[in-house]
Protein backbone atom coordinates (compact mmCIF):
# COMPACT_ATOMS: atom_id res chain seq x y z
CA UNK A 1 0.00 0.00 0.00
CA UNK A 2 1.38 3.41 -0.87
CA UNK A 3 1.12 6.56 1.22
CA UNK A 4 -1.86 7.95 -0.74
CA UNK A 5 -3.83 4.73 -0.21
CA UNK A 6 -2.91 4.74 3.46
CA UNK A 7 -4.11 8.33 3.81
CA UNK A 8 -7.48 7.30 2.38
CA UNK A 9 -7.90 5.04 5.43
CA UNK A 10 -6.85 7.85 7.77
CA UNK A 11 -3.53 6.23 8.60
CA UNK A 12 -1.45 9.38 8.48
CA UNK A 13 1.40 10.68 10.60
CA UNK A 14 -0.91 13.32 12.09
CA UNK A 15 -3.68 10.85 12.98
CA UNK A 16 -1.28 8.22 14.33
CA UNK A 17 0.38 10.91 16.45
CA UNK A 18 -3.04 11.92 17.85
CA UNK A 19 -3.96 8.30 18.58
CA UNK A 20 -0.57 7.68 20.17
CA UNK A 21 -1.03 10.66 22.49
CA UNK A 22 -4.34 9.20 23.68
CA UNK A 23 -2.71 5.80 24.29
CA UNK A 24 0.25 7.43 26.03
CA UNK A 25 -1.95 9.39 28.44
CA UNK A 26 -3.88 6.23 29.31
CA UNK A 27 -0.67 4.26 29.87
CA UNK A 28 0.69 7.02 32.12
CA UNK A 29 -2.52 6.86 34.20
CA UNK A 30 -2.24 3.07 34.37
CA UNK A 31 1.41 3.34 35.42
CA UNK A 32 0.54 5.85 38.14
CA UNK A 33 -2.35 3.81 39.51
CA UNK A 34 -1.33 0.17 39.12
CA UNK A 35 2.43 0.38 39.24
CA UNK A 36 2.68 3.40 41.52
CA UNK A 37 -0.21 3.52 43.96
CA UNK A 38 -0.89 -0.23 44.03
CA UNK A 39 2.72 -1.38 43.54
CA UNK A 40 1.76 -3.93 40.89
CA UNK A 41 4.61 -5.28 38.78
CA UNK A 42 3.81 -5.73 35.10
CA UNK A 43 6.39 -7.24 32.75
CA UNK A 44 7.27 -5.53 29.48
CA UNK A 45 5.35 -8.32 27.74
CA UNK A 46 2.25 -7.50 29.84
CA UNK A 47 2.68 -3.80 29.13
CA UNK A 48 3.13 -4.42 25.39
CA UNK A 49 -0.14 -6.36 25.37
CA UNK A 50 -1.91 -3.47 27.13
CA UNK A 51 -0.36 -0.91 24.77
CA UNK A 52 -1.53 -3.07 21.85
CA UNK A 53 -5.11 -3.37 23.16
CA UNK A 54 -5.27 0.39 23.73
CA UNK A 55 -3.97 1.04 20.20
CA UNK A 56 -6.61 -1.32 18.79
CA UNK A 57 -9.46 0.40 20.61
CA UNK A 58 -8.30 4.00 20.22
CA UNK A 59 -7.42 3.56 16.53
CA UNK A 60 -10.84 2.05 15.81
CA UNK A 61 -12.66 4.89 17.61
CA UNK A 62 -10.50 7.67 16.15
CA UNK A 63 -10.62 6.45 12.54
CA UNK A 64 -14.36 5.68 12.71
CA UNK A 65 -14.93 9.28 13.83
CA UNK A 66 -12.53 10.83 11.30
CA UNK A 67 -12.86 8.77 8.11
CA UNK A 68 -15.72 7.36 5.99
CA UNK A 69 -14.92 3.89 7.38
CA UNK A 70 -16.42 2.01 10.27
CA UNK A 71 -13.35 0.54 11.98
CA UNK A 72 -13.81 -2.30 14.44
CA UNK A 73 -11.19 -3.60 16.84
CA UNK A 74 -10.74 -7.27 17.71
CA UNK A 75 -13.15 -8.82 20.17
CA UNK A 76 -11.17 -12.08 20.44
CA UNK A 77 -7.71 -13.43 19.62
CA UNK A 78 -8.94 -15.00 16.38
CA UNK A 79 -10.14 -11.63 15.01
CA UNK A 80 -7.89 -9.24 13.08
CA UNK A 81 -6.87 -6.33 15.32
CA UNK A 82 -8.57 -3.76 13.06
CA UNK A 83 -11.12 -4.25 10.30
CA UNK A 84 -12.19 -1.35 8.08
CA UNK A 85 -15.75 -1.49 6.70
CA UNK A 86 -17.46 0.75 4.18
CA UNK A 87 -21.15 0.38 3.36
CA UNK A 88 -21.14 -2.88 5.33
CA UNK A 89 -18.35 -4.38 3.20
CA UNK A 90 -15.00 -5.43 4.66
CA UNK A 91 -12.28 -3.37 2.97
CA UNK A 92 -9.04 -3.76 4.95
CA UNK A 93 -7.61 -5.82 7.84
CA UNK A 94 -4.68 -4.57 9.89
CA UNK A 95 -2.72 -6.33 12.62
CA UNK A 96 -0.93 -4.41 15.37
CA UNK A 97 2.32 -5.78 16.78
CA UNK A 98 3.87 -4.07 19.78
CA UNK A 99 7.31 -4.40 21.35
CA UNK A 100 9.29 -2.71 24.09
CA UNK A 101 12.54 -3.56 22.26
CA UNK A 102 14.18 -1.44 19.60
CA UNK A 103 14.96 -4.25 17.20
CA UNK A 104 12.35 -7.06 17.06
CA UNK A 105 8.61 -7.75 17.04
CA UNK A 106 7.10 -11.09 18.02
CA UNK A 107 4.15 -12.66 16.20
CA UNK A 108 1.97 -15.75 16.43
CA UNK A 109 3.61 -18.96 15.22
CA UNK A 110 0.43 -20.49 13.84
CA UNK A 111 -1.15 -17.38 12.32
CA UNK A 112 -1.89 -18.26 8.71
CA UNK A 113 -2.98 -14.88 7.46
CA UNK A 114 -0.81 -12.34 5.68
CA UNK A 115 -1.75 -8.83 6.77
CA UNK A 116 -0.89 -5.23 6.70
CA UNK A 117 0.74 -4.36 10.00
CA UNK A 118 1.23 -1.42 12.29
CA UNK A 119 4.55 -2.23 13.95
CA UNK A 120 4.90 -0.30 17.22
CA UNK A 121 7.86 0.07 19.58
CA UNK A 122 7.25 1.94 22.84
CA UNK A 123 9.67 3.50 25.31
CA UNK A 124 9.55 2.92 29.06
CA UNK A 125 8.20 6.40 29.68
CA UNK A 126 5.18 5.72 27.39
CA UNK A 127 5.84 9.02 25.61
CA UNK A 128 8.21 7.83 22.88
CA UNK A 129 7.20 5.56 20.01
CA UNK A 130 8.26 4.18 16.67
CA UNK A 131 5.41 3.20 14.34
CA UNK A 132 5.65 1.81 10.82
CA UNK A 133 3.09 0.40 8.41
CA UNK A 134 3.91 -2.49 6.08
CA UNK A 135 2.55 -5.69 4.59
CA UNK A 136 4.06 -8.96 5.86
CA UNK A 137 3.65 -12.47 4.57
CA UNK A 138 3.88 -15.46 6.92
CA UNK A 139 7.31 -16.43 5.56
CA UNK A 140 8.75 -13.03 6.49
CA UNK A 141 8.47 -13.97 10.18
CA UNK A 142 11.44 -15.98 11.47
CA UNK A 143 10.27 -19.11 13.30
CA UNK A 144 11.82 -19.73 16.72
CA UNK A 145 10.20 -23.13 17.39
CA UNK A 146 13.54 -24.93 16.93
CA UNK A 147 14.95 -22.71 19.70
CA UNK A 148 12.08 -23.69 21.99
CA UNK A 149 10.35 -20.32 21.73
CA UNK A 150 6.74 -20.11 20.53
CA UNK A 151 6.66 -16.67 18.87
CA UNK A 152 8.25 -15.97 15.49
CA UNK A 153 10.20 -12.74 15.21
CA UNK A 154 10.48 -9.93 12.72
CA UNK A 155 13.63 -7.82 12.95
CA UNK A 156 14.02 -4.13 12.21
CA UNK A 157 16.82 -4.93 9.75
CA UNK A 158 14.23 -6.68 7.54
CA UNK A 159 11.78 -3.78 7.88
CA UNK A 160 14.59 -1.43 6.89
CA UNK A 161 15.12 -3.40 3.67
CA UNK A 162 11.45 -3.29 2.65
CA UNK A 163 10.55 -0.84 -0.09
CA UNK A 164 6.85 -0.67 0.84
CA UNK A 165 7.24 0.37 4.48
CA UNK A 166 5.83 3.68 5.64
CA UNK A 167 7.34 5.08 8.81
CA UNK A 168 4.75 7.14 10.67
CA UNK A 169 6.63 7.98 13.89
CA UNK A 170 10.34 7.80 14.65
CA UNK A 171 12.99 6.44 12.33
CA UNK A 172 15.37 3.54 11.82
CA UNK A 173 18.97 4.04 12.95
CA UNK A 174 21.78 4.52 10.42
CA UNK A 175 22.91 0.89 10.72
CA UNK A 176 19.38 -0.27 9.97
CA UNK A 177 19.28 -2.52 13.02
CA UNK A 178 17.18 -0.60 15.53
CA UNK A 179 14.51 2.03 15.82
CA UNK A 180 14.77 5.52 17.23
CA UNK A 181 11.56 6.41 18.97
CA UNK A 182 9.95 9.81 18.67
CA UNK A 183 8.77 11.79 21.70
CA UNK A 184 5.14 12.38 20.73
CA UNK A 185 4.77 15.45 22.93
CA UNK A 186 7.60 17.34 21.19
CA UNK A 187 6.67 19.45 18.21
CA UNK A 188 9.65 18.51 16.02
CA UNK A 189 11.53 15.29 15.39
Amino acid sequence: MNIEQLQEFGITRENIRSITKIVSKKMLKLKELLMGEYGTHLSKKNLSEIVGKLFEKETAVFLTNNTPYNVLNAQSDKDPDLVFYKDGKEILKVEIKVTSTINTWTGGEFSKRPFDYLLISWGEDFTSYFIAYTHLEKDEWQSNIAKGFYGPSYKVKFLNQKKDKIILLGRINERGTGVIREDIFQTKF
